[in-house]
């Protein structure tokens, strides 16, 4: 019996020994005859930046510094590992820096006392064993304004000094280019790169060695539109004359060799504002005339803020043209009333709008008047933005006689704030059809006014991804005679319309201000995401 009970005794002491190894790598439960400084206890927490790490753990009583070892090895070793950083912390909270970003990491640390054996090491830890953190993306690039974008041209500029090598392009992921840096570009942090493709997305990285240390995503901008003739005004000229005008249709006719079909694009700089008139021999302000046969683009050029024609007169588009077109350009009323204004007769392939924001136009974009005869295949509305067009006597698109003739007007990926009129008259003229696709309307129609007044015509109206958002007045209208055609299209509980009501397919519950973010200041990002319909502009990105 005092055999089995020695027995008992020993296996009990076994197990405690037993107990008093398992620790999982600290030290703060073990035999206190070791002399061995406490471990830091619990949990090591990480604050990640892009070359650097805030770390912080628990104190331990007596240390006198803490030994942080970092690694993108797993640091199962006890001895510190020669390519390790390591760094002395004199407190329980410090940062780690010397790292490089997009990378992952271990880390461990310790306690260190006078004259005692350091601790054993605590690990960071993810869910319920060691693990390691990644830092964030290095970004030694500067953004990007308006001016470091060019036709075909990045200006990239990164912190003056930095240790890089190079810049690698990359275009739907597959890489285009690699470019060393001289030392001069790297001491001056600027670099220009050339002959890039135009409306194309582009990611630049910066690179020191393999390791990346900048990344900028940018989609270049439309190159000037071809032409028999290009003409970029300079930048100190804020009239284009019926005399300059004139010249630049005789450069034209010259580079196409003919006198009946020729194209010019007029380039107007970055950041300037212009008008566009003629002058009397009064010296009154007059529209300029397109000369009969000239197609013309008035295009905004890149490297700088979108340029601002502030037309006092109407343009003239008498005569014969393939297409007027204005793009990248924002339009503002400086007396003109009227973008057109057209008495005299004219025909046109295409009079088209890309890129245009339109702003305080007191009456009308376009309007047909008169009754000489009009024909105008297209109008086309892309990408472009109206606010505040005036509550005066002429829709916003105008032509109400039978002389008139219009193929189509196809509005898409545009926003419309507040028409204080009707959207489109169209009474009596000859026309195909209205197609609006991917369009947010606000606060629109005015008291009385429809959104399409297509009296005796009967015109087609197709609409598709069309957000229909608060009614201007309570005696808002619909469309008079017009077929409508709806697909994902919604009216929000602020849209309500008076009399000649159509329908929508689709149904939102809610005001304008349970759609919208901020409408009443113009800010119609979407906030329900199962609404995806309206000017893709203000869709989030996932």
């Amino acid at each position: 019996m005092k055999l089995n009970n020695i027995y008992k005794v020993i296996g009990a002491g076994a197990v405690v020994l037993l107990m008093a190894g398992c620790t999982d790598g600290n030290d703060w439960d073990t035999d206190g005859s070791y002399n061995r400084t406490f471990a830091p206890t619990g949990d090591i927490t990480i604050e990640r930046y892009d070359t650097k790490a805030a770390v912080s753990f628990k104190a331990v009583a007596g240390a006198k510094s803490y030994e942080v070892e970092v690694n993108t090895d797993s640091l199962y070793q006890d001895e510190v590992s020669s390519t390790s950083i390591l760094q002395t912390f004199t407190t329980a909270s410090d940062t780690i820096r010397g790292l490089v970003g997009e990378t992952n990491y271990y880390l461990r640390v310790r306690a260190i006392s006078e004259g005692k054996p350091n601790s054993k090491w605590l690990y960071y830890k993810t869910g319920s064993g060691r693990g390691y953190f990644t830092t964030l993306a290095e970004q030694l690039f500067y953004d990007l304004t308006a001016e470091d974008i060019e036709d075909g041209v990045l200006h990239l500029s990164w912190i003056a000094g930095s240790e890089v090598t190079k810049i690698v392009v990359l275009a739907n992921g597959e890489q285009t280019g690699e470019y060393p840096l001289s030392a001069e570009a790297i001491a001056a942090g600027h670099y220009d790169l050339v002959g890039l493709a135009p409306t194309t997305t582009y990611t630049i990285q910066l690179f020191n060695g393999d390791t990346k240390r900048g990344s900028l995503n940018v989609t270049t901008p439309a190159s000037m539109p071809a032409a028999d003739f290009k003409y970029t005004l300079n930048a100190s000229v804020d009239v284009i004359s019926q005399d300059l005008m004139n010249e630049i249709a005789e450069q034209a006719k010259a580079a196409a060799g003919s006198e009946t079909n020729y194209s010019a694009t007029i380039g107007i700089p970055a950041g300037v504002t212009i008008d566009i008139h003629g002058t009397s021999e009064a010296g009154d302000a007059t529209s300029v005339k397109i000369p009969d046969g000239m197609s013309v683009t008035f295009f905004g050029l890149s490297g700088g803020e979108t340029p601002v024609i502030n037309l006092s007169k109407s343009l003239d588009i008498r005569g014969s043209h393939a297409y007027v077109r204005l793009e990248n350009v924002n339009i503002k009323d400086g007396g003109c009333q009227y973008f057109i204004n057209q008495s005299e007769g004219c025909t046109l392939g295409e009079l088209s709008f890309t890129d245009v924001s339109l702003t305080d136009m007191a009456r009308s974009w376009v309007r047909l008047q008169g009754s000489a005869a009009k024909s105008i295949e297209q109008i086309l509305v892309d990408r472009c933005t109206v606010t505040n067009q005036g509550s005066g006597a002429y829709a916003l698109f105008y032509f109400n006689s039978a002389d008139y003739t219009i193929g189509r007007l196809v509005v898409r990926n545009s926003t419309f704030n507040t028409l204080q009129h009707s959207f489109t008259d169209c009474r009596s003229a000859k026309i195909n059809g209205i197609e609006v696709s991917n369009c947010t309307f606000y606060n629109i129609i005015g008291a009385g006014r429809y959104f399409v007044d297509a009296q005796n015509v009967n015109v087609p109206i197709m609409l598709n991804s069309v957000i229909f958002a608060k009614t201007a007045t309570e005696t808002s209208k619909g469309v008079r005679e017009g077929i409508v055609e709806s697909s994902n299209s919604y009216f929000t509980s602020d849209f309500v319309l008076s009399s000649n009501k159509f329908t929508v397919d689709q149904t939102f519950e809610g005001s304008s201000a349970d759609l919208f973010k901020d409408p009443e200041n113009g800010d119609f990002t979407l906030k329900v995401s199962s609404v995806t319909a309206g000017d893709p502009r203000w869709i989030p990105e996932e």
